[in-house]
């Protein structure tokens, strides 16, 4: 009777130590995560110089940045420049730039430097501070394109928060904060959808301007908030301007005439659809799915186990009333 006893205690205490050494390696691997990737943004040198990945040829790192030359891809995490130098970074053209923690950039004239073609997406912030110009978009001819797909940015300058001549600018996702003694934005094309824009200066667009399913708040120091040499094209807002925002009144049919101050709230709603079914199906069917799968998954685990359990200790209770 002894034997089917210590056969029970071995199996638990088997059980038992699994379980332990599991639960010691997922609070070791925690414990270094923490450890190694959050500090060590915190923990990045201050650069004060000029970075120029304008002519980079091959792979570059330093505090806080990382250039991949072979995929055109530089990783900003956790980097801190702070020089008198007239610029503080520099981009080469066709790349690709990632936010990742908490980046800064100042400089004495211009804090970033684009050089063409440009991305930036992420889930960090870039906090740019400048004597004259936040961020200039530059490119010898006008076939250059700069989008913000993601990310959050902080523009402090005394200039214009955003500038380009030949340059095209795309906003297609993001925040962006603009404190600014020009134009906020000042730009050959300005699109903006589907991000948030709040600056004390104004958006201006030599070309067709484009607003969609945005959310805006800018006060011009002079002038209009919203200036365009073409036409304005907005969509998929609610829209209020007026001369400051206690006298600003909805603008009805889309028909900005002017103001200084312009509000606009997002007013278009997307609806995801099923990867499963496709059609006209909501995405949350997919979800009822899943969970239905999940849930025969671990009845198909468990039942055999509780049955299997339960075989044992009948085998178990048949041996004490033999023995």
């Amino acid at each position: 009777m002894r034997e089917p006893k210590g056969i029970i205690h071995a199996h638990l205490f088997g059980i038992l130590r699994y379980t332990a050494k599991l639960a010691a390696v997922v609070a070791f691997a925690a414990i270094m995560l923490l450890c190694t990737s959050f500090p060590a943004a915190a923990r990045a040198e201050q650069i004060t110089q000029t970075v120029s990945l304008a002519n980079a040829r091959k792979n570059q790192s330093g505090p806080g940045y990382f250039w991949d030359n072979i995929n055109d891809t530089l990783t900003l995490n956790g980097l801190n420049i702070d020089t008198g130098d007239d610029y503080g970074l520099k981009l080469p053209d066709n790349a690709t730039v990632v936010l990742v923690g908490n980046n800064r950039i100042t400089a004495a004239k211009v804090a970033l430097l684009t050089t063409g073609t440009t991305i930036f997406k992420g889930s960090g912030t870039l906090t740019l501070t400048a004597g004259e110009t936040g961020i200039v978009l530059a490119d010898p001819t006008n076939l250059g394109k700069v989008s913000f797909l993601s990310g959050s940015y902080k523009i402090n300058a005394t200039g214009d928060g955003i500038y380009s001549d030949k340059v095209r600018l795309y906003i297609a996702g993001g925040d962006f904060e603009i404190n600014c003694g020009g134009y906020a934005i000042r730009s050959l094309q300005a699109e903006i959808n589907d991000a948030s824009v709040t600056a004390n200066g104004a958006v201006y667009s030599s070309e067709p301007m484009v607003i969609n399913n945005a959310a805006l708040e800018l006060t011009a120091a002079s002038g209009d908030a919203l200036q365009t040499d073409k036409e304005l094209r907005i969509s998929n807002v609610k829209m209020t301007a007026g001369a400051d925002a206690g006298s600003a009144s909805e603008v009805t049919d889309g028909v900005y005439t002017g103001g200084a101050y312009v509000k606009t709230e997002p007013t278009f709603v997307r609806v995801s659809y099923s990867t499963l079914f496709g059609g006209e199906v909501p995405a949350w069917v997919d979800y009822v799915v899943f969970a239905a799968a999940a849930t025969g998954l671990a009845a198909v685990i468990a039942v055999p186990l509780i049955m299997h359990r339960r075989r044992y200790h009948k085998r178990l209770e048949n041996l004490k009333k033999t023995g």
